[in-house]
């Protein structure tokens, strides 16, 4: 039936359910390329299926330590051993720490300790399987390891049987044979391949492929894999690695852990073993000196025969000048150990080493510095392992090292102006009590001197042995800084990499939203007129109908028994063309206009099967080619003369034709007359305007009840306006698909303007049959 948007109840509908109307359009343009989408999900699902299927997997190993921060003893049994000022109390940097486990020294180690630079893959057909950690075949090199872990190779070997093996070019080619334990010559020096299992014949054809590849790279490589991130607002650091070998994975990181305890706990023996060889260079000192003055005082008692027996005066006056005298031999001792660390501190050779602690200064600011330098010197010694001295963690150290150094070479400059004060003082007591013992036996003084001289020489030497001692337990009982708390393992036996479910679900989505972007986008950049919808949402004039596209090459192909979608689609458009002309009062010919905007949308096509379909109904009906430029008439029907048949022109231009001499008669079945356009002329506009025109048609509105025009375009020429006051109704005919929308104003203006009388739309060539392929048998042809 014939629609207008135009109507009150039209616009009710759209108002009222327009949304759904819409969204279920949208739906079914979607669902009738649903093949796009069957097709697109099953390319992507495919490429996943490959890609799942052929990337080698990658798990997931983890460890979990837990880094000490305070690296003070604090056990009852080892708090005596405190003032050594080995043991600092300042806490580690997890963040250093940190860096110090992923150093290239410790990963460097764990390559060379597992043997990570070699590795051995069984060749498949598409991916390779890496045996770890034992392959069917071993290698072993006879060049030094320094030669063998800077090099790169590439063994391809096939095991021929039980004794022999063959060595594969790239192509897969044996290039030689050998036999297993046999010394070979190769680029990297010479290597004996040996078979690690004992059932190596029932392995007779298979592929080994070796690589050998340099120790440094190896550890670069893991060390960008390595993950270790410290546990939120805690000291526990989590260690992981991806590698598509579990337990190679576990071996790593079990043993990386290993050698950071292992390097800790070296930092910290040597820190004691130092301490321990400062005070054995001590001891040898004074034992040196305690000797002789034993010697002496045996040599002395001996020549003079001597007893220790004093009186009680002199014991009493001996008494006070000893502890005087023993106390200015300590103030000297502790001078001589001044003098002694302040050489130490300020030589070049030991600018950077540790310095010995707690020696048993007076003033406790000297050991607390001593304490802190000694932090900090270690500190540099771990740094410089995996860093140079040019990095600025390093060079911060530096500074802080070389202010200590100046602060505590000022304490012990202030300590010994202190302690030479005091020496001063006893020396002048000394001198007095030594004037009340002049009268005393000589001999009996020089003995006590040289008994008091080796109870400080003696004193001091059990000091240092009681030291020496505390610092070699130490050494024994280091601890390290790390405590496991979870060994290596993964968390499931699934892969992390490539993830089967996301890779799928990830296909499948883009498998479905591809062809709807395609078709969206598509759609969105379509300028064609595609559905009847297009029209009715561009134009407030009636359409009159639609007539489906067919493949077929007739040009007339409407007959009376036809009931194909075609011949039914002219037929309500028949029905049509009478609601649309029921108020004219005319009692001549109706006059039908058929023109379009441009050529090529169908004109001649509609209007020469319109004319049959209303001569089936038993009308009297002429049909009419006015498109004088371009006419199509002759190929539509079968003229006399073709394309040079008499018609229109040769009328208005030979006054002395009547209209018989140019109506022709066509030959089918239900026929009716044609008047062909005839010759193109050169001025057509002019001819249209001539008086015979509106002869011609009144003979034709006489002696017919329809008269189809089949004119020219409306847009490219204005011959079709010329003639529009003859028309009882033109149809305006759009094709799907090929009409552009934007072009759809010129017969809005036309209809607007009323410039053709009675416009209506007819929506060509659509793709859809819908309407017409329903019941009643209309989809059957005769």
């Amino acid at each position: 039936m014939i629609s207008n948007n135009n109507s009150p109840a039209k616009k009710a509908a759209i108002d009222s359910s327009g949304f759904s109307i819409n969204l279920r359009d949208q739906i079914i343009k979607y669902i009738k390329r649903w093949y796009w989408f069957a097709l697109s999900v099953f390319v992507f699902m495919t490429g996943a299926y490959l890609k799942v299927r052929y990337t080698i997997p990658q798990y997931n190993v983890f460890s979990s330590i837990m880094i000490s921060q305070d690296q003070n003893i604090s056990e009852s049994e080892l708090s005596a051993f405190k003032d050594l000022g080995l043991l600092d109390d300042t806490k580690n940097s997890i963040e250093n720490e940190i860096q110090i486990i992923k150093s290239r020294t410790l990963l460097t180690n764990v390559v060379n300790n597992l043997k990570l630079n070699v590795r051995y893959f069984s060749e498949g057909r598409i991916l390779e399987a890496e045996n770890y950690p034992k392959s069917l075949i071993e290698i072993n090199f006879l060049s030094h390891d320094t030669v063998v872990k800077t090099k790169s190779k590439i063994f391809h070997v096939q095991i021929d049987s039980g004794t022999s093996f063959s060595f594969l070019d790239k192509k897969g080619n044996k290039s030689s044979s050998h036999s297993f334990g046999k010394t070979i010559s190769s680029s990297i020096g010479d290597i004996v391949i040996t078979p690690s299992v004992d059932t190596i014949e029932s392995h007779t054809g298979k592929k080994i492929k070796i690589v050998i590849s340099p120790v440094k790279l190896v550890a670069e490589s893991y060390r960008g894999k390595l993950s270790v991130l410290p546990m939120k607002n805690s000291s526990i650091v989590r260690i992981s690695l991806n590698d598509p070998v579990k337990t190679k994975a576990q071996d790593i990181i079990n043993n990386l852990v290993d050698e950071y305890n292992k390097a800790t706990i070296e930092n910290k023996k040597q820190a004691s073993a130092r301490t321990a060889d400062f005070i054995n260079d001590r001891l040898n000192l004074i034992s040196g000196d305690l000797t002789e003055v034993d010697d002496e005082a045996a040599g002395y008692l001996s020549k003079y025969g001597l007893t220790n027996d004093i009186g009680a005066q002199t014991q009493r006056v001996a008494d006070i000048d000893s502890r005087n005298v023993q106390e200015i031999e300590s103030l000297n001792t502790q001078n001589r150990l001044i003098e002694s660390m302040r050489r130490f501190v300020l030589s070049q050779e030991g600018k950077y080493d540790l310095v010995p602690a707690n020696l048993g200064f007076e003033d406790p600011t000297i050991t607390t510095t001593v304490s802190r330098y000694n932090v900090l010197i270690l500190q540099r010694q771990r740094l410089l392992k995996s860093s140079s001295e040019q990095n600025p963690v390093v060079v911060n150290i530096d500074q802080q090292i070389d202010g200590l150094r100046q602060v505590l070479i000022g304490s012990l400059n202030s300590l010994k102006n202190s302690i030479d004060i005091r020496l001063k003082s006893l020396k002048t007591q000394d001198q007095y009590f030594s004037g009340k013992l002049y009268n005393a036996p000589i001999r009996q003084k020089d003995l006590r001197v040289i008994e008091r001289e080796q109870s400080i020489k003696e004193q001091l030497y059990l000091y240092l042995l009681q030291k020496r001692e505390e610092a070699e337990i130490k050494s024994h009982i280091t601890l390290s800084n790390a405590r496991v708390i979870d060994r290596a393992s993964t968390l499931n036996s699934y892969p992390i990499s490539p993830n089967k479910k996301t890779i799928y679900a990830g296909a499948f989505f883009l498998g479905l939203i591809l062809p709807f972007l395609i078709i969206y986008t598509s759609d969105l950049l379509n300028v064609k007129v595609s559905s009847r919808e297009d029209l009715e949402k561009a134009l407030s004039m009636p359409i009159i109908g639609s007539i489906p596209k067919v493949k077929s090459k007739e040009k007339i192909m409407i007959s009376q028994n036809d009931r194909s979608s075609v011949a039914e689609a002219f037929r309500i458009l028949r029905t049509n063309l009478d609601f649309l002309m029921a108020g004219i009062d005319k009692t001549e010919g109706k006059v039908i206009f058929v023109t379009s905007t441009i050529s090529g949308e169908g004109k001649t096509l509609v209007s020469s099967n319109l004319a049959k379909t209303l001569a089936i109904s038993g009308k009297k009906v002429a049909y009419l080619g006015t498109d004088l430029r371009d006419p199509k008439v002759h190929k539509f029907f079968d003229l006399p003369y073709g394309k040079n048949t008499k018609g229109l022109t040769n009328y208005i231009m030979n006054k002395e034709l009547n209209p018989e001499d140019i109506i022709f008669k066509d030959k089918e079945e239900d026929s009716f007359d044609i008047i062909p356009s005839g010759a193109i002329p050169p001025n057509p506009a002019e001819l249209l305007m001539q008086d015979r025109v509106e002869t011609i048609f009144k003979y034709l509105q006489t002696n017919y009840d329809y008269l189809i025009v089949d004119t020219a375009p409306v847009s490219l020429v204005t011959d079709t306006l010329l003639i529009a006051k003859y028309a009882d109704l033109s149809i305006y005919i759009v094709r799907e698909n090929f009409s552009d929308k934007r072009v759809l104003q010129v017969p809005e203006n036309f209809y607007a303007e009323k410039r053709l009388p009675n416009i209506a739309v007819l929506l060509n060539a659509t793709n859809t049959k819908a309407g017409y392929n329903y019941g009643y048998g209309y989809n059957k042809k005769n």
